[in-house]
């Protein structure tokens, strides 16, 4: 049998990963080589699907570095375009300092109420440095349904240096319309690095 220390590291990536009663799907991935404005993913475009073949969808950011400094890392759902969709969110922010210190808080400026600039999912993201970044995930659910609001849960952590922000929210998207798009952006200024992967949960 083999012993822990032997398989701690023994494991490779895959584009489905198990769980209890379903698999989530790898549907599409886009990384930054060079500096965009926007990262966009629109049903029947490039392999992307986001409609009602899944239930739920995930959305992984990982390592976003912005060029401008601390600008809001933003989700922008969408049906046809980006114009019209209204989010409303509940908020919850943690920092952590570099002498120990931690505040934890409601941040009224962030909770949107039918706000349509964009949810802020991170804040205040450095780029003092190369590996200063943005990442987290965001739950979406039931983007195809065409009677109710959708809805979206995020968690994102902003790592600088000397500090660290974890910003944590609920959110739901005021329009009856199916989702058939989202966009992933910064406040102010280019994304200069990080990857966007978008999952869908399948039951079977």
């Amino acid at each position: 049998m083999a012993n822990y220390k032997d398989i701690k590291f023994n494991f490779t990536t895959s584009t489905s990963a198990t769980g209890l009663g379903g698999a989530w799907k790898l549907i599409k991935t886009q990384t930054v080589s060079s500096s965009v404005a926007a990262l966009d993913f629109i049903h029947g475009t490039s392999d992307v699907v986001l409609d009602d073949t899944y239930e739920t969808y995930l959305i992984v950011c990982c390592n976003m570095h912005p060029a401008n400094s601390k600008p809001e890392l933003r989700f922008h759902p969408g049906d046809g375009d980006f114009t019209y969709s209204k989010t409303s969110c509940q908020w919850i922010q943690r920092m952590s300092y570099g002498d120990g210190s931690v505040t934890v808080g409601i941040d009224d400026t962030n909770d949107l109420q039918q706000g349509t600039g964009g949810q802020p999912v991170a804040i205040n993201v450095s780029n003092s440095n190369a590996t200063d970044s943005a990442s987290g995930h965001i739950y979406f659910h039931n983007p195809g349904e065409t009677d109710q609001y959708k809805s979206f849960i995020y968690d994102f952590v902003s790592v600088t240096p000397d500090e660290m922000e974890a910003c944590h929210g609920g959110s739901n998207i005021q329009i009856t319309g199916a989702i058939d798009r989202f966009r992933i952006d910064f406040s102010s200024g280019n994304i200069d690095a990080g990857s966007v992967t978008l999952y869908g949960f399948s039951e079977a």
